[in-house]
């Protein structure tokens, strides 16, 4: 995209006071050309008309060709123009959570475990320091087992599988095809399980591996018994129990192998290092919990060439929102800062509700979008109920701020935080009338101004 294409323009509202006391149609532009950035922040109370404003933004938006990504808490914002995607354990739909950024500056697998613990971290359940720890060890070992490397950019680049590809390869026992795909969540928990039954069994991965095969067949036996008669069956069983016989012979050779190695007294610490069986058992429970949602399963929606997505969150609880959306917009702010510095946005994201996603944490990705986004194109568009919730950095920081309605209560701290005058508030009228603030290039302290956005009165002038 050049300039012109990436540009956009969006006419808000009617200039209020040359409407009134001039009976002058003056159009409120919202034009990303003209403000110091991409940042948005629409509030309002509920009633007041701000599912109906963002809409009209965001499809604006997509007709002049943004790319835009919507997080969709309350499933209300799918419009036309735009694919979406309903999350849920019963859809299992999701992104790879062991995807890693191949680029050999800003990607990586530290960065990438960084990026995980972190994103877990900011659910009400946060890892304690052992925990921690043990998931580091895990996510490194999983990654250098599929051929991932730290300290070796050129093994970063690999590719994206589904489930069903996955499962396809497993079941061909293709596992060298499977080390050109990235790991995923039921490759991590299988290894999981596999180090935390080693740590109860006091030996190799190797040895549990032909354990969990004397298992299976010792089951199989079983059921074969109590299925058949001695009748024709005879054969199938003791074709079983010759099996059996040979899967245990394996595993006491491999008892003895790992026994017999003992020299440097060294051999386990490849298990210790997960440091013991309780705060391993509460890593992999934990695991299991996320693995339960489905939105870390590598199943991505098929949005296809779709410039417009919309992520409908409703179903998930609090915490897997949080976790849904820092992943995302990982993603995405990674995608944009790699393919470099833009002169004007290029892709919106819009996250509702989003005083449940942001905090003064500095590590916080939308406080890094904040701080970084504008540079590589990105724009951030946060809706929320009322502006007092948002950090003070992201206020003073946002090329544009809207107030469609806002309770009595709250107008003291708005005065105070937003530098708006109590008379522009005393004029707002919910769905009629709202106030705007357009911070403009070569401005040091843009005003509010009141503006018509009755959609009447709008649609006989624009």
């Amino acid at each position: 995209m050049d300039l012109l294409e990436s540009a956009l323009k969006h006419i808000f509202g009617l200039n209020e006071y040359l409407y009134r006391q001039k009976n002058t149609n003056q159009p409120i532009v919202i034009n990303t050309q003209e403000l110091i950035n991409g940042y948005l922040l629409l509030t309002g109370m509920s009633g007041t008309g701000k599912s109906y404003q963002a809409q009209r933004l965001l499809t604006n938006a997509i007709e002049q060709n943004l790319e835009v990504d919507i997080f969709d808490v309350h499933n209300e914002l799918d419009q036309s123009g735009i694919r979406s995607a309903l999350y849920s354990e019963s859809t299992q739909l999701g992104f790879n959570l062991l995807s890693v950024s191949p680029d050999p500056h800003s990607g990586g697998v530290r960065r990438r475990i960084n990026e995980i613990i972190n994103m877990l971290n900011t659910t009400s359940r946060q890892l304690g320091s052992k925990q921690e720890t043990a998931l580091r060890n895990l996510l490194n070992d999983v990654y250098r087992i599929n051929g991932c490397n730290d300290c070796e950019p050129n093994t970063w680049r690999k590719k994206e599988i589904t489930g069903a590809a996955r499962n396809s390869l497993i079941k061909q026992g293709d596992y060298q095809g499977l080390r050109q795909y990235y790991p995923v969540m039921d490759d991590l928990l299988s290894f999981a399980e596999r180090k935390l039954s080693s740590l109860y069994l006091g030996t190799n991965i190797k040895a549990v591996l032909v354990l969990e095969e004397v298992n299976y067949l010792a089951k199989q036996l079983n059921r074969a018994l109590q299925k058949y008669s001695k009748s024709n069956q005879d054969a199938q069983i003791e074709k079983t129990e010759k099996a059996l016989e040979v899967a245990k012979s394996k595993v006491k050779a491999e008892f003895e192998v790992y026994v017999d190695h003992i020299e440097s007294g060294n051999e386990i610490s490849g298990v210790m290092k997960y440091n013991s069986k309780e705060v391993l058992q509460s890593v992999l429970e934990r695991l299991n919990i996320l693995n339960a949602t489905g939105i870390f399963h590598p199943n991505p929606p098929a949005f296809g060439d779709a410039n417009g997505r919309c992520h409908q969150i409703k179903h998930l609880s609090d915490d897997e929102q949080s976790m849904f959306v820092f992943m995302r917009l990982e993603s995405i702010f990674r995608q944009c800062r790699d393919s470099g510095v833009k002169s004007d946005i290029q892709h919106i994201v819009f996250v509702d509700e989003a005083h449940k996603f942001i905090s003064e944490d500095s590590g916080n990705i939308i406080n890094i979008i904040a701080k970084e986004g504008r540079k590589f194109g990105l724009g951030l568009w946060c809706a929320s109920q009322s502006p007092t919730h948002f950090s003070e950095d992201f206020l003073t920081n946002c090329g544009t701020t809207i107030l469609l309605g806002l309770h009595s209560s709250y107008w003291d701290m708005a005065c105070r935080k937003l530098r708006i005058e109590p008379s522009v508030l005393k004029y707002i009228r919910p769905q009629q009338v709202a106030a705007i603030k357009l911070q403009l290039k070569g401005s040091m302290d843009s005003k509010f101004q009141n503006a018509i956005i009755n959609e009447t009165t709008l649609a006989s002038v624009v």
